[in-house]
């Protein structure tokens, strides 16, 4: 608690501090006028990160400790919004893979977001502090050797401290914003929300995009540094993004904390995106069930996004040489696509049915895998008596190309007996009691690290909203 308070502190401080520096931003930005559309967007966000024209959380319904006896209203009429999230993961790898046998992983989330106009007057203006703490084994590391991994709460080490921690202000009548500080590319970019469900790491940023190269990776967890992000909704149809941060050192990222400093940085990475919304678009017809700010509180998925990202400067590339015998240098590169639909709607229900797939290519000459794809679907209300209970089955490939392959065989220093990895997921969410998720889930991993046994994992995660 200390900690928050803390963090608290220091927040509300540096929005005290901007405000002063940006007056005349701010001040065009209240004569611009209210929210639009543009804030309703379903777009994937952190733990605790809402639009601040959203109704207040329904705690009791939410979570676990409810409403402080009020003190959560409280604090969010003020403008301070408090969550936090523990997860925990036991998970056992019963054939394949480097050995049997299994490991807990725990992931603490805590997160505080200020609202700019209720703290200090100062309309358009968002503060957010993410703190995470990890704990438990590597359990990819030590039985399944996956060139994926297998569990998104895995790390290469684990660690406490500063995740994300940024300002965020918006302006052109709220049709655009720009958010500075620590900055994760993977809270916005890359994302299907459908595919949220699942606990395999390339269901969230995909295994191409998140592999890093030869000198540096992007800013994802658990490993986020410095950036800032532009993002335009000129109708809610449709945006735009923009993001510059510092690439993470790839020698660095399995030892140092949570937050990298722009100096220990390894150049620079730069990634853009363009979605639409076919729903709001009216690409799919007179089909009301699909449709999305539905006044029964139903929110249909419809996304359809493509992104490209690269690096500076250029990079070593894996294995190649030149005429002087020196690594050959090539751009690091990459461009993606998704799109994810609500396919079917019980009539007057949350029970849905909906899916996504994904695909992405790199330069594949500065990391192993030169491609990657994806897709899914997930079944809200698979029992009409559990509008709740979420089924999800999924698959992903990973393929790793020439250069890549011949790292790899030297690195295990024997022939691979594949080019590609596939997982296959299914998993099942089920809420217990407010706040409280328990979710079994089973994976069936070919070809882990392109030379191991077939893998089967089983397991279970939970999930507390305190």
């Amino acid at each position: 608690m200390t900690l928050a308070i803390d963090a608290l502190g220091a927040t509300r401080g540096a929005m005290l501090l901007v405000a002063l520096l940006t007056q005349p931003l701010a001040a065009h930005a209240a004569g611009a006028g209210g929210a639009s559309e543009a804030d309703e967007r379903p777009d994937s966000v952190p733990v605790g990160e809402q639009p601040a024209t959203e109704a207040p959380p329904d705690w009791r319904e939410s979570t676990l400790s409810g409403d402080w006896g009020g003190a959560r209203k409280r604090l969010y009429d003020a403008g301070v919004q408090v969550d936090a999230l523990y997860t925990a993961d036991y998970l056992r790898n019963t054939t394949g893979g480097l050995q049997r046998g299994g490991a807990y992983m725990g992931h603490l989330d805590l997160a505080v977001q200020l609202d700019g106009q209720k703290l200090l007057g100062w309309q358009g203006a968002t503060a957010y502090l993410q703190l995470i703490s990890n704990a438990g084994g590597r359990f990819n590391l030590n039985y399944v050797g996956s060139l994926m991994g297998v569990d998104n709460l895995e790390a290469p080490v684990n660690r406490s401290g500063i995740f994300q921690a940024w300002l965020q202000q918006s302006f052109l009548d709220d049709k655009a914003s720009l958010r500075v500080g620590l900055y994760p590319i993977d809270s916005e970019f890359y994302i299907t929300e459908s595919s949220g469900v699942f606990i395999h790491p390339s269901f969230g940023m995909a295994a191409e995009a998140a592999d890093f190269g030869t000198l540096a990776g992007p800013s994802i967890y658990a490993t986020s540094t410095y950036g800032a992000r532009l993002r335009i909704d000129p109708d809610p149809s449709w945006y735009a993004m923009l993001a510059i941060t510092r690439g993470v050192s790839s020698d660095r990222a399995a030892t140092a904390g949570p937050n990298i400093s722009w100096q220990l940085g390894s150049g620079s990475m730069l990634i853009g995106e363009i979605g639409l919304s076919p729903a709001r678009a009216g690409l799919l017809g007179e089909r009301p069930a699909l449709a999305g700010n539905r006044d029964d509180g139903f929110e249909a998925i419809s996304k359809l996004a493509v992104g490209a990202w690269r690096f500076t400067p250029q990079f070593p590339e894996l294995v190649a040489v030149n005429a002087a015998g020196e690594p050959a240098l090539a751009t690091h590169w990459g461009a993606y696509l998704l799109g994810e639909q609500t396919v079917y709607r019980a009539p007057e229900s949350k029970r849905s049915v909906t899916t996504f797939v994904r695909y992405g290519v790199t330069d594949g000459q500065t990391n192993n895998i030169d491609y990657s794809v994806s897709a899914g679907l997930n079944c809200r209300g698979l029992f009409a008596s559990r509008e709740d209970d979420v089924f999800g089955i999924a698959a992903t490939r990973a393929h790793v190309g020439p250069q890549g392959r011949t790292l790899l065989a030297s690195d295990v220093g024997s022939p691979l007996t594949a080019s590609a990895e596939s997982v296959v997921e299914l998993t099942y969410q089920a809420p217990l009691l407010p706040g409280v998720v328990v979710q079994p889930v089973a994976q069936r991993i070919f070809n882990p690290g392109l030379h191991l046994p077939n893998s089967t994992v089983v397991g279970a995660r939970l999930q507390i909203a305190l």
